[in-house]
Protein backbone atom coordinates (compact mmCIF):
# COMPACT_ATOMS: atom_id res chain seq x y z
CA UNK A 1 0.00 0.00 0.00
CA UNK A 2 1.63 3.48 -0.69
CA UNK A 3 0.99 6.38 1.58
CA UNK A 4 1.64 9.55 0.06
CA UNK A 5 2.57 12.13 2.71
CA UNK A 6 3.11 15.80 1.72
CA UNK A 7 5.37 18.18 3.96
CA UNK A 8 3.82 21.22 3.01
CA UNK A 9 6.16 23.68 4.91
CA UNK A 10 8.39 25.16 2.17
CA UNK A 11 11.30 25.88 5.05
CA UNK A 12 13.76 23.52 4.42
CA UNK A 13 14.40 21.24 7.10
CA UNK A 14 11.40 22.63 9.27
CA UNK A 15 9.84 21.01 11.99
CA UNK A 16 6.79 20.08 9.72
CA UNK A 17 9.19 17.61 7.51
CA UNK A 18 11.08 16.00 10.77
CA UNK A 19 7.30 15.35 11.66
CA UNK A 20 6.66 13.50 7.98
CA UNK A 21 9.47 11.75 8.31
CA UNK A 22 8.56 10.21 11.60
CA UNK A 23 5.06 9.88 10.01
CA UNK A 24 6.48 8.04 7.50
CA UNK A 25 8.28 5.24 10.00
CA UNK A 26 5.07 4.97 11.88
CA UNK A 27 3.14 3.87 8.24
CA UNK A 28 6.05 1.58 7.69
CA UNK A 29 5.46 -0.53 10.26
CA UNK A 30 1.96 -0.66 8.98
CA UNK A 31 3.00 -1.83 5.92
CA UNK A 32 2.62 0.79 4.12
CA UNK A 33 5.08 2.14 1.57
CA UNK A 34 5.15 5.72 2.38
CA UNK A 35 6.64 8.62 -0.65
CA UNK A 36 7.81 11.58 1.05
CA UNK A 37 6.67 14.55 -0.84
CA UNK A 38 8.61 17.61 0.41
CA UNK A 39 7.55 20.86 -0.91
CA UNK A 40 10.50 22.76 0.03
CA UNK A 41 12.83 20.76 -2.16
CA UNK A 42 10.39 19.72 -5.25
CA UNK A 43 8.40 23.08 -5.74
CA UNK A 44 5.56 23.44 -7.60
CA UNK A 45 4.35 26.29 -9.79
CA UNK A 46 1.59 28.56 -8.76
CA UNK A 47 -1.85 27.15 -10.18
CA UNK A 48 -3.22 29.71 -12.64
CA UNK A 49 -6.02 27.26 -13.51
CA UNK A 50 -4.61 26.73 -16.80
CA UNK A 51 -1.33 26.12 -17.97
CA UNK A 52 -0.11 24.44 -14.68
CA UNK A 53 -1.60 21.59 -15.27
CA UNK A 54 0.95 20.89 -18.18
CA UNK A 55 3.98 21.80 -16.21
CA UNK A 56 6.07 18.37 -15.66
CA UNK A 57 6.43 18.79 -11.78
CA UNK A 58 2.64 19.06 -11.65
CA UNK A 59 2.14 16.25 -13.75
CA UNK A 60 4.76 13.74 -12.20
CA UNK A 61 2.67 15.26 -8.24
CA UNK A 62 -0.82 14.21 -9.54
CA UNK A 63 0.57 10.63 -10.72
CA UNK A 64 1.79 10.38 -7.09
CA UNK A 65 -1.67 11.06 -5.96
CA UNK A 66 -3.34 9.12 -8.16
CA UNK A 67 -0.86 5.96 -7.17
CA UNK A 68 -0.98 6.44 -3.32
CA UNK A 69 -3.75 4.64 -1.40
CA UNK A 70 -3.84 7.58 0.81
CA UNK A 71 -2.54 10.59 1.74
CA UNK A 72 -1.34 12.66 4.47
CA UNK A 73 -0.57 16.17 4.78
CA UNK A 74 1.87 17.24 7.29
CA UNK A 75 1.64 20.81 7.72
CA UNK A 76 2.15 23.91 9.40
CA UNK A 77 -0.41 25.93 10.67
CA UNK A 78 -0.79 29.59 9.93
CA UNK A 79 -3.49 31.97 10.69
CA UNK A 80 -5.67 29.65 12.03
CA UNK A 81 -5.56 27.22 8.69
CA UNK A 82 -3.22 24.49 6.92
CA UNK A 83 -0.70 26.78 4.91
CA UNK A 84 -1.15 27.97 1.85
CA UNK A 85 1.35 25.52 0.13
CA UNK A 86 -1.58 22.62 1.57
CA UNK A 87 -4.18 24.22 -0.53
CA UNK A 88 -2.25 24.73 -3.80
CA UNK A 89 -1.03 21.25 -3.92
CA UNK A 90 -4.74 20.05 -4.02
CA UNK A 91 -5.74 22.45 -6.56
CA UNK A 92 -2.91 21.26 -8.94
CA UNK A 93 -3.32 17.61 -8.24
CA UNK A 94 -6.72 18.26 -8.30
CA UNK A 95 -7.73 15.57 -10.83
CA UNK A 96 -6.06 12.40 -8.90
CA UNK A 97 -8.48 13.15 -5.31
CA UNK A 98 -11.71 11.72 -6.16
CA UNK A 99 -12.03 9.15 -3.95
CA UNK A 100 -8.52 9.16 -1.87
CA UNK A 101 -8.21 8.83 1.32
CA UNK A 102 -7.02 11.58 3.56
CA UNK A 103 -5.59 12.36 6.88
CA UNK A 104 -3.69 15.43 8.20
CA UNK A 105 -0.73 16.17 10.63
CA UNK A 106 -0.69 19.40 11.81
CA UNK A 107 1.93 21.60 13.67
CA UNK A 108 1.15 25.28 14.73
CA UNK A 109 2.69 27.28 17.83
CA UNK A 110 -0.33 26.78 20.47
CA UNK A 111 -3.51 25.27 21.26
CA UNK A 112 -5.74 27.39 19.38
CA UNK A 113 -5.76 26.00 16.10
CA UNK A 114 -6.55 22.79 16.60
CA UNK A 115 -9.58 22.43 13.81
CA UNK A 116 -7.02 24.13 11.41
CA UNK A 117 -7.63 21.49 9.01
CA UNK A 118 -10.98 21.50 8.52
CA UNK A 119 -11.53 23.67 5.46
CA UNK A 120 -9.28 21.84 3.33
CA UNK A 121 -11.09 18.70 4.72
CA UNK A 122 -14.46 20.41 3.54
CA UNK A 123 -13.67 20.86 0.07
CA UNK A 124 -11.70 17.03 0.17
CA UNK A 125 -14.80 15.81 0.96
CA UNK A 126 -17.40 17.50 -0.25
CA UNK A 127 -15.76 18.61 -3.80
CA UNK A 128 -13.83 15.14 -3.91
CA UNK A 129 -15.40 12.77 -2.14
CA UNK A 130 -12.49 12.00 -0.43
CA UNK A 131 -12.85 9.48 2.36
CA UNK A 132 -11.26 11.18 5.93
CA UNK A 133 -9.52 9.46 8.15
CA UNK A 134 -11.63 10.37 11.87
CA UNK A 135 -8.25 10.67 13.58
CA UNK A 136 -5.99 13.81 12.88
CA UNK A 137 -2.94 14.58 14.91
CA UNK A 138 -2.67 18.13 16.10
CA UNK A 139 0.95 19.24 17.03
CA UNK A 140 2.07 22.08 19.27
CA UNK A 141 5.85 22.94 20.83
CA UNK A 142 4.87 20.94 23.75
CA UNK A 143 5.03 17.58 21.42
CA UNK A 144 8.40 18.11 20.60
CA UNK A 145 11.10 17.10 23.48
CA UNK A 146 14.18 18.06 22.04
CA UNK A 147 14.69 19.93 18.58
CA UNK A 148 12.62 17.79 15.96
CA UNK A 149 12.00 14.89 18.46
CA UNK A 150 8.22 14.08 19.17
CA UNK A 151 8.11 13.26 22.58
CA UNK A 152 5.84 9.76 23.30
CA UNK A 153 2.36 10.63 23.02
CA UNK A 154 2.56 12.43 19.43
CA UNK A 155 4.47 9.79 18.16
CA UNK A 156 2.03 7.33 19.85
CA UNK A 157 -1.04 9.18 17.59
CA UNK A 158 1.06 8.98 15.28
CA UNK A 159 1.12 5.23 15.15
CA UNK A 160 -3.05 5.62 15.65
CA UNK A 161 -2.86 7.64 12.86
CA UNK A 162 -1.07 4.80 10.74
CA UNK A 163 -3.40 2.37 12.06
CA UNK A 164 -6.71 3.85 11.35
CA UNK A 165 -5.39 4.80 7.87
CA UNK A 166 -4.80 1.39 7.08
CA UNK A 167 -7.97 -0.50 8.33
CA UNK A 168 -9.71 2.10 5.97
CA UNK A 169 -7.70 0.98 3.32
CA UNK A 170 -8.05 -2.55 3.65
CA UNK A 171 -11.87 -1.64 3.94
CA UNK A 172 -12.39 0.23 1.18
CA UNK A 173 -10.23 -2.19 -1.34
CA UNK A 174 -12.51 -5.26 0.03
CA UNK A 175 -15.69 -3.47 -0.45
Amino acid sequence: MKLLIVSTNLKPESRTLAVARQAAGAATRLGFEPDLFDLATEPLPGCDGVSCYSEPAVIAATKRVADAAAVWFCSPVYNYQLNSAAKQFVELTNSAWPGKIFACVANAGGKSSFMAWLSLANSLLVDHHCHLVPRHVYLTQDSFTAGTDLDADSRERLNDLAAQTARLVRGLASA
